[in-house]
């Protein structure tokens, strides 16, 4: 693999790439590529303080593994504290069966009812 920036291995993009858009108190982050203990470093979240909904567009994730969930329950937990919401979009099914599996919706539910 060698970590080129461009690189890819059999079509999947083998690196993290991350763009972010902001639109009034909205900040969209889409995600691409793989979000794993290779690439978690890229993996960099600037919230601006008047930021109020996070959305993650998982449209172009291609693996993800317990790094990747963990970066993103940190963030789920450090937008609560904010009283910022994060809503994840265009996830496939592989992932939402994930997330659901391990309680991600469970806990963005439970926070943003007061909920720890």
């Amino acid at each position: 693999m060698g970590g080129l920036p461009n690189e890819q291995l059999g079509g999947m993009i083998v690196r993290l790439e991350m763009k972010q858009h902001i639109q009034g108190s909205t900040l969209r982050v889409e995600i691409i590529g793989l979000m794993d203990y290779s690439t978690i470093d890229d993996f960099e979240l600037g919230i601006p303080d008047n930021v109020t909904k996070i959305i993650v567009d998982l449209a172009g994730l291609d693996f993800i593994d317990s790094t990747g969930i963990g970066a993103f329950l940190s963030m789920i937990y450090d937008a609560s504290e904010r009283g910022s919401t994060v809503e994840f979009v265009s996830m496939n099914d592989v992932i939402t069966e994930l997330f659901d599996t391990i309680g991600i919706f469970r806990i963005m539910e439970s926070l943003q009812k007061g909920g720890q």
